[in-house]
């Protein structure tokens, strides 16, 4: 018997186990997370604006894995022993054949101590809830995002449809670079920058937060706020384990894999974890490339134990969608420009596909309805 362990359980490592379930025989597959739910990442946001229930956005990780047969072991990762094939956890050390890494991205807070303690950050269903609480309990004059990013513009949105025309409240998104959005395309730029004004969003662009002292918010440029909440954004990266580990990482800390998902025989890479140069470029985080990458690495586990060639990780881009919570949306599928209602709901529909849990599915669309979407 082979024994084969998965770290994570996001889309990437349950994409993996799942796959490892349907070719049981000769193998123990075990999958290691620290947290005892799988959290659903993409609506987060709009549990701030759309009023959705966290409830419905985690599924138990126990649950989900028995129907895959796989073992859970509830534990923290604290090192990867790659020559001697060890996983060290909170929980004891745990040998292994092959291993497959998949523990995602959290928050990078650059080793700010401040912001790390004052500033909010949206890694899961329970900061989701924590923010809604506090923005529902206590008055906040000014609602500061750090990051221009996706989900610095989601989280923005959001707020902007939790307050409604509510005055003297502030929306404020703070982006260390020239523009909103990175790399992504000028139209959808400008068309986000456009609905931002019209939700009287203000940017801030070349700046930082410098430092946040109680409820009083400093930013470059000798601009400060007072009562005010600072979400934080800006930036991820990925488990400290994978940090200390002796490989080729990009800034984000994501290893660099090679064709086949691989970092050496018996380890690959899936989802958030991995640098795969695919075209020209680095893969962007997106749910699509975690499942198929999940898959992808578990099929190579696969053929490495019965000694076959190993598969080329052959991603397929459908697309992506900035969802901001006024409905107009922007994105781009199958290489068509789309703006307004129609990604909004395309990015929903997909969201309640792959959330797990047939109460969640419909807890979703009951929310969706109930808020008007």
């Amino acid at each position: 018997m082979k024994d084969v362990a998965v770290i994570g359980g996001g889309f990437a490592g349950v994409a993996a186990c799942k796959f490892l379930s349907r070719h049981k025989h000769g193998i123990n597959v075990s999958l290691f997370d620290s947290k005892a739910t799988t959290d659903f990442l993409p609506v987060l946001p709009d549990c701030l604006g759309r009023g959705i229930s966290s409830a419905f956005l985690s599924y138990p990780i126990e649950d989900l894995l028995k129907k895959f047969r796989v073992k859970f072991v509830n534990a923290e990762v604290l090192a990867l022993g790659l020559q001697k094939k060890k996983i060290m956890t909170s929980s004891g050390e745990f040998g292994y054949d092959y291993v497959i890494v998949a523990s995602g991205s959290q928050t990078n807070f650059y080793d700010n101590d401040n912001i790390k303690r004052s500033a909010y950050k949206l890694d899961s269903v329970a900061d989701a809830s924590k923010i809604s609480a506090v923005i529902r309990e206590r008055q906040f004059d000014n609602f500061i995002i750090a990051g221009g990013g996706y989900t610095g513009i989601e989280v923005a949105t959001n707020l902007a449809r939790f307050l409604g025309r509510e005055k003297n409240k502030n929306i404020i998104l703070v982006e260390r670079a020239g523009s909103i959005l990175g790399p992504l395309s000028a139209w959808m730029k400008e068309y986000a920058a456009a609905n931002l004004r019209q939700l009287m969003i203000e940017p801030i662009l070349n700046a930082s937060i410098e430092r946040i002292d109680g409820e009083n918010v400093y930013i470059s440029g000798a601009r400060a706020f007072n009562r005010a909440i600072v979400i934080w954004a800006a930036g991820v990266r990925t488990a400290k384990f994978i940090q200390d580990l002796n490989c080729e990482k990009s800034p984000q800390g994501r290893i660099k894999v090679d064709q086949y998902l691989k970092l050496n025989d018996s380890c690959f890479v899936a989802g958030d974890a991995a640098n795969f140069y695919f075209r020209g470029n680095y893969l962007r985080m997106a749910v699509q490339f975690a499942i198929s990458e999940g898959y992808c690495a578990a099929e190579n586990v696969l053929r490495s134990i019965k000694g076959k060639g190993l598969k080329e990780y052959q991603p397929l881009d459908l697309g992506y969608i900035i969802p901001m919570a006024n409905n107009k949306s922007c994105g781009v599928i199958f290489g068509i420009n789309f703006r307004g209602f129609l990604p909004t709901l395309m990015h929903f529909m997909m969201c309640v596909f792959r959330s797990y849990g047939l109460k969640n599915k419909i807890g979703i669309i009951k929310n969706l309805i109930k808020g008007g979407l």
